[in-house]
């Protein structure tokens, strides 16, 4: 397994989810990985597997809209993952998900929960340091 390929990014914007969270590592995995080349993500999110692989057909069908009239939660990380797949697929290289349990002592998930967690930490100590330098002002 090449971990050093691992990063953990501080989740940009104000909507901090752990599903925005998972669905960004996979736009972000997408945008690292050779277009030319097959790609297998391996997730232990089944929300960020179906969303990409399944129930997206449906939102697009009902103008993004969830079968209960809601707007589709996610829809700008959704569309890009979606966007990158294409773009993949349009070259020839496939992009396949696996689902593995979380927590379960796999060495790649984790490393990802290890890159999570510091990068969330990274997060509160720096909105810290906003507020800190602030409030002096």
């Amino acid at each position: 397994m090449l971990l050093d390929r691992n990063l953990g990014e501080i989740l940009a914007g104000p909507r901090q989810t752990n599903q925005r969270a998972e669905l960004t590592a996979i736009s972000r995995a997408l945008d690292i990985a050779p277009r030319d080349r097959a790609v297998l993500l391996i997730t232990d999110s089944m929300y960020a597997i179906n969303c990409c692989t399944k129930w997206f057909v449906n939102w697009r069908n009902n103008n993004w809209q969830t079968a209960v009239g809601k707007p589709v939660e996610n829809r700008d990380l959704v569309e890009s993952v979606l966007d990158k797949i294409a773009e993949r697929t349009s070259v020839g290289s496939d992009t396949t998900f696996k689902w593995i349990k979380g927590h379960s002592n796999d060495e790649g998930n984790t490393a990802a929960d290890r890159l999570a967690l510091g990068a969330a930490e990274e997060r509160r100590r720096t909105l810290s340091s906003i507020e800190s330098a602030e409030s002096r002002t």
